[in-house]
């Protein structure tokens, strides 16, 4: 980084830091995850730009000599000010938050920006029900940009498609944690075992249709509560045994996630 640059930003996080100042938890397109100081006390006009969720572009400055990035002004384009009125779209803003940070931006800054910053801008545009539907298929895409999204679109043991119409819609497929795959029905009664995860044959087309339709064509999906709650449990415990560590907005946000 120069001494001075510009780049887009997404404000993560803000802690105090002294008496007057905060320490700015930054996810950029450029660097990936950035720390920077904010300085200026309450009255500051960069205070109340520089809040969380608020996204923009953002000027820094390095000082080589106290190995710091000061954060110079902030032009904010996206205010999520819905995200504080609505306790779900909070913690879902915070996840994704903390699986960047954790993960490293999956060692693409770029790509990890352009899918945080689509699935924030989407939510401050939906309600809660369709903010849940968004977390879903942002996790189902962070698990692609990590490396290990499961194949869903045949199964792993015979190779038959998971759209194969002679599936009925109650139809029991399993996620395969040993091989990271999906196992049909046809296949699942004589794989069963305790690396398996049951999850009904409708979650996994679901998921096989996230994987091949544009964003604009995914949204226009739906699915009942108890296919949400399997996708949402497959998902959760896929994010948190790909980073093999427990995140703290999935613990905390138990029933309201």
């Amino acid at each position: 980084m120069n001494r001075s640059s510009s780049t887009s930003a997404i404000i993560l996080s803000l802690k105090p830091l002294g008496e007057n100042n905060s320490s700015v938890t930054l996810l950029t397109p450029d660097n990936g995850i950035v720390y920077a100081v904010l300085y200026g006390g309450p009255k500051s006009r960069m205070r109340s730009l520089v809040s969380q969720w608020n996204s923009g572009k953002v000027w820094l400055y390095e000082n080589p000599e106290k190995n710091q990035i000061k954060i110079s002004d902030f032009e904010v384009s996206n205010y999520h000010t819905s995200f504080s009125q609505n306790l779900f779209k909070s913690y879902a803003a915070s996840l994704a938050a903390e699986l960047a940070i954790k993960t490293r931006c999956a060692g693409s800054a770029q790509q990890c920006h352009r899918l945080v910053s689509g699935f924030l801008d989407g939510m401050e545009l939906c309600d809660e029900e369709q903010s849940r539907l968004g977390l879903l298929r942002f996790l189902w895409r962070y698990l692609e940009l990590l490396g290990i999204q499961p194949q869903s679109h045949a199964c792993s043991n015979c190779g038959k498609t998971f759209l194969d119409t002679r599936f009925a819609p109650e139809a029991v497929s399993y996620y395969n944690s040993m091989e990271n795959s999906f196992i049909c029905p046809d296949c699942a009664d004589h794989l069963q075992g305790e690396n398996m995860l049951s999850v009904k044959n409708t979650a996994v087309q679901y998921l096989s249709a996230l994987t091949v339709l544009t964003p604009s064509e995914a949204r226009k999906l739906t699915i009942d509560e108890e296919i949400y709650g399997q996708i949402r449990q497959l998902v959760f415990f896929l994010i948190e045994n790909s980073i093999d560590q427990k995140l703290n907005s999935i613990e905390t946000g138990m029933g309201i996630l």
